[in-house]
């Protein structure tokens, strides 16, 4: 199978990636000569035991991307009109039976199909972090037919993925789900309940797994600012940020993109609670509690 990947950047990185273990051929494009060098050599290191030179090819012509593709995978940061607009101007080069897919969960699928003539072959791809997650969002825009969804969902599970169908809606699933937990965690460091460790632990139920304010810092607390700016506009004051994030922003922790957030960063692990830890005390033995 041929899959074209557009969009050199983090986000095209993970379609590629399970593309290219799954052995298929594919096409990486950016209009960035120096993004698409690069997202190549960064795959060749991680897929050490995978022949990456004989299965990817980057290139920054649209034409020669998407050239007898049997699926276009838009992986973009482009905002909703410049989407749109790209994948219209794709579909002028695509076989009537190609798949199109669109991800990121700032932008509506339906909405980006809109721009299609045969927008009932369009779907949304979402690849969510961490990339050692197995599953992936299959996303039903209002123009996506039963057939489409199912190549889609047959697509993802040829790359050992576990497909979840969802609709269109703000944030999809799997961001709702990641950035309601974050936000009730950060509040949570505000209001002292409990350390940052231990809050990560109870939410966790281990010490092995990161939690979600070490997820937070992972994934850079500006990008969850601005997740949850979105969902806040998009949808309700559920996902209203915390002052303490939108402060810790403001002030440069963006967790490990700097090296501390909710934790300080040492060779891309958490390694110990930054300042913002809450001090959870007990009285002192012998103090009279009259």
């Amino acid at each position: 199978m041929i899959v074209a990947v557009l969009g050199a950047g983090p986000h095209g990185r993970a379609p590629t990636r399970r593309c290219v273990r799954a052995g298929h051929a594919v096409r990486l494009y950016d209009e960035d000569p120096t993004a698409v060098m690069d997202s190549v050599d960064a795959l060749d290191r991680t897929l050490s035991d995978v022949a990456v030179t004989d299965s990817l090819d980057g290139t920054t012509g649209l034409q020669s991307a998407v050239d007898g593709a049997d699926v276009v995978v838009d992986a973009t940061d482009r905002d909703l009109a410049s989407r749109r607009d790209l994948l219209a101007e794709v579909e002028t080069m695509l076989a009537e039976d190609t798949l199109v897919a669109t991800g990121g969960t700032t932008v509506s699928v339906t909405a980006v199909a809109a721009g299609l003539q045969a927008p009932n072959r369009a779907v949304g791809l979402h690849f969510p972090a961490p990339t050692a997650s197995d599953v992936v969002e299959v996303v039903l825009a209002d123009q996506t037919t039963a057939a489409t969804r199912d190549r889609a969902t047959t697509f993802v599970r040829g790359l050992d993925g576990v497909p979840i169908v969802v609709r269109d809606v703000p944030g999809f699933a799997t961001a709702r789900l990641e950035l309601a937990s974050i936000v009730e965690a950060v509040r949570m460091v505000a209001d002292g309940v409990a350390t940052i460790p231990d809050i990560d632990r109870a939410a966790t139920r281990a010490d092995a797994d990161w939690g979600p304010l070490a997820r937070a810092d992972a994934m850079g607390l500006d990008a969850v600012l601005a997740g949850l700016d979105d969902l806040t506009a998009r949808l309700d004051a559920r996902f209203d940020p915390p002052a303490m994030l939108r402060e810790a922003v403001e002030a440069g922790r963006l967790g490990k993109p700097t090296g501390e957030g909710f934790y300080v960063w040492t060779n891309g692990e958490p390694t110990r609670p930054s300042e913002l830890n809450p001090a959870v005390t007990a009285r002192a033995d012998g103090v009279d509690e009259r």
